[in-house]
């Protein structure tokens, strides 16, 4: 026998064995899943009201959270822009915070539910009002030792 196809027939020989091993398995754990395919993406643009008018560019923390998630993204913006995000079509439930980083105060925090349709923009108008100290415990905005994060 030749060189070469004794190595061919080793690999075929492999190949079958291998092909055999999988459909056995196969037949034992049933069908293979399907693929999981990507979520087609849509765009949301959020633009966050406040009812004081804000000098210069004042920051705003947007998070956006799936619905069902436990888990969710944070984003910055700026007042009285508006915030272009492309995001899997779904659920959404998002929240907006105007914060002066200089004196470290919040100065509102609002939330709204939105949905992202797939392959389109979905607009959402986050309205921010001026938070109360429950609210920003209720909230968790507070540190290890339980002071709130911020100042009124």
């Amino acid at each position: 026998m030749d060189t070469h196809a004794g190595a061919l027939a080793w690999l075929a020989q492999g190949a079958a064995s291998n092909l055999l091993d999988r459909l056995v398995d196969r037949a034992l754990d049933g069908p293979a899943a399907p693929p999981a395919w990507p979520r087609p993406a849509g765009t949301v643009e959020i633009g966050v009201r406040h009812h004081l008018a804000a000098k210069g560019r004042t920051p705003v923390i947007l998070t956006l959270q799936e619905d069902g998630s436990r888990t969710g993204t944070a984003f910055s913006a700026v007042l009285g822009h508006t915030a272009r995000i492309a995001l899997p079509g779904g659920r959404y439930f998002g929240a907006a915070m105007v914060v002066d980083p200089t004196r470290r105060t919040l100065q509102g925090i609002g939330w709204s539910r939105l949905t992202v349709a797939a392959r389109r923009t979905s607009p959402c108008l986050i309205a921010v009002n001026r938070p109360s100290a429950p609210v920003i415990l209720q909230l968790g905005l507070r540190k290890a030792d339980g002071t709130p994060l911020f100042r009124l």
